[in-house]
């Protein structure tokens, strides 16, 4: 398994920025990556929320909740994944309370297609796929900065 994180500190109160974390099967509302987004049945929050995503370049995706901590943590789990070069991936969302801001943390594991050659895959995809998570947060930031001022 590959593994990169990104640190960050977020400038909208943790409330804010969980609140649009939690809102799991609207993501294409404020992720620029986000073509389509959609729960897959009844439950929309909480371990065990389903949603179906297509990003720009025609990737579909398929994930589940696997962890939910209200306001603290989340980790979702890639059930599959169609157009990358991925076996199997999941993101760890924590955040921390820092009052009018939040650090968070977004830790991304993922083993990549390949067989011997999985490891320089993984290489490669690490940077583009960094970029991306950056520009996701980026996307959080300012859906969680438009929740603090509605």
């Amino acid at each position: 398994m590959k593994n990169f994180t990104i640190d960050r500190t977020i400038q909208a109160p943790r409330a804010h920025v969980w609140a649009v974390l939690a809102d799991y099967p609207n993501i294409v509302d404020w992720n620029e990556g986000v073509v389509s987004s959609s729960a897959i049945g009844d439950a929309t929050e909480g371990v065990g929320a389903q949603r179906q995503c297509e990003l720009t370049g025609s990737v579909a995706m398929r994930e589940t909740v696997t962890e939910w901590i209200a306001e603290e943590k989340m980790v979702v789990a890639i059930d599959q994944v169609e157009k990358m070069p991925v076996v199997e991936a999941s993101m760890t969302f924590t955040l921390a309370d820092g009052g009018e801001s939040t650090p968070i943390r977004m830790s991304y594991d993922f083993q990549a297609k390949g067989g011997p050659f999985a490891g320089v895959i993984g290489a490669v995809l690490s940077r583009p796929m960094s970029k991306g998570f950056s520009a996701f947060i980026d996307d959080l930031e300012r859906a969680a900065q438009a929740r603090a001022t509605a």
